[in-house]
């Protein structure tokens, strides 16, 4: 399966937002006098994984949307295993002194804050333009499958 454009743009937006996150981080520990290398190792992880699941989220909508599997149960199961696989990380972070914890925990929490600000500063307005005209003749659009999405709660996504 081919990655869609969309997918790949908004992963690389919530990459350019994770980096400045830990930036962020890094600069607020390094103030507070408790920088070392477990703040970004754990910085490293955490932004990682949270790309990860993003990446996977978008993956699954495309599926769904593309493929016209049954949303509920295909989102559901992706909702599990990227919990799961967060858990794990989280665990990871906790019990591995070579982490920090909250650095692990901070980026996994940044993606919809993330999101709200570059919607905020319009970030993508220009190359959502010149792709409209293309996703109106697509096949995603044509298949009708994205009404059903609709009906999912957004819990479940």
């Amino acid at each position: 399966m081919k990655v869609d454009k969309a997918v790949l743009r908004e992963t690389s937006h919530i990459a350019l937002g994770l980096v400045a996150v830990d930036v962020l981080m890094c600069v607020a520990f390094f103030l507070l006098h408790r920088f070392d290398y477990t703040v970004v190792l754990g910085a490293l992880l955490g932004s990682v994984f949270s790309l990860l699941n993003f990446f996977l989220l978008g993956l699954t909508i495309q599926k769904v949307i593309q493929k016209g599997e049954e949303p509920k149960k295909s989102v559901r199961l992706s909702y599990t295993l990227r919990m799961l696989m967060m858990m794990a990380v989280i665990v990871l972070g906790v019990f591995l002194p070579c982490f920090h914890v909250l650095a692990v925990i901070v980026p996994f929490l940044m993606t919809q804050p993330i999101i709200l600000v570059m919607r905020a500063l319009g970030v993508s307005k220009a190359e959502e333009k010149r792709e409209e005209a293309a996703w109106k003749d697509s096949d995603l659009v044509k298949s009708n499958r994205i009404c059903e999405l609709d009906d999912l709660d957004e819990g479940e996504l």
